[in-house]
């Protein structure tokens, strides 16, 4: 059964999607547009008219055709206000009224900001692994680590501010430092690790898999070179993932013993490395550390929701939104 229209706005930081639906759990146009960080948030800003109104075009749809807008943005959020605090990659964004904005711009009245891995989780919660769980705590681990609490279908933010911000949590690290948890497990953090590594073997005159993936230069090795080289048995390229792996174990460990969730879904890039070299290994360090009597109280799976997840988790603030 169709609804009223509404809209979902994925704000990155390096891609913006734009989506329209009406039924629940579906994206019926999507428009994508690649940010330009030198272009600021009034050029992201001029992207989302732009696409916006390519899809109104295509469906003939005016303004006052659709009923609610929602927005997943790319940093923290003062969601009662709807005001973005600021991004981490984008110019622009400090203490700005995005939910004003999409009023006075795209003519709608309803609108609701959130960050953009509450805005996962809830998708994840309502529309993909999560459906029938709770609480569902969702993480993200992309070029950063993003986290959510999802109870009974709903953003849990604490105070007001946020919750769940996992990706800061401190967690044992190399050398015996206690950097944050997305130093160490995200992809850019797995691939700062690998570049280090890197750096030693071409001091030392050695050779390295992914250094050749690479032809030669370090500046350009990424985590996917990582794990395709681990996947090859690569010694070197298995230490870096399990060095994310224990520190990711860590700060789960702690989260369950605080949020005693009943699912932890991952979600992200790096989370695509995939079963045998993530979620399996992932999943016995998190068994051999947890708070003992909560220990088979949850489970740690995939997401479902593929890239669009934001699009639908905004789709159905939106929803919420319009009440």
């Amino acid at each position: 059964m169709n609804g009223p229209w509404l809209l979902g706005i994925e704000i990155g930081g390096t891609k913006l999607q734009v989506g329209l639906g009406r039924r629940q759990g579906a994206i019926e146009a999507l428009e994508r547009r690649v940010v330009d960080p030198a272009r600021g948030a009034e050029g992201v800003r001029e992207q989302i008219r732009d696409a916006s109104e390519a899809l109104f075009a295509a469906y003939s749809l005016t303004p006052a055709d659709v009923r609610g807008v929602g927005v997943g943005f790319g940093g923290p959020v003062d969601a009662e206000r709807g005001r973005t605090q600021a991004s981490f990659q984008i110019d622009g964004w400090t203490d700005y009224p995005l939910a004003d904005w999409v009023r006075r711009n795209l003519g709608v009245d309803a609108v609701s900001v959130h960050n953009d891995a509450d805005t996962a989780g809830l998708a994840e919660a309502r529309l993909g692994a999560g459906v029938g769980r709770s609480p569902i705590l969702y993480l993200t681990l992309g070029s950063g680590v993003g986290g959510a609490l999802i109870i009974d279908g709903r953003i849990y933010r604490g105070a007001g501010l946020g919750a769940a911000e996992i990706g800061h949590l401190n967690v044992p690290g190399p050398d015996g430092a206690f950097p944050e948890l997305e130093q160490v497990a995200s992809g850019w953090g797995i691939a700062r690790a690998a570049r280090a590594k890197a750096g030693e073997v071409v001091a030392t005159g050695g050779g390295w898999d992914v250094l050749d993936a690479a032809d030669g230069d370090v500046d350009r090795i990424t985590t996917v070179m990582v794990a395709q080289a681990a996947e090859r048995g690569d010694a070197r390229s298995l230490a870096l993932l399990d060095q994310a792996r224990r520190a990711l174990a860590f700060a789960l460990c702690q989260a369950v013993t605080l949020v005693a969730p009943q699912r932890i879904i991952l979600g992200g890039g790096v989370s695509l490395i995939g079963e045998r070299l993530w979620f399996d290994p992932l999943r016995r360090l998190v068994d051999a550390q947890v708070f003992p009597p909560f220990r088979g109280a949850f489970d740690i799976v995939p997401a479902a929701l593929g890239e669009e997840v934001v699009v639908h988790g905004a789709l159905e603030l939106a929803r919420d939104a319009v009440g």
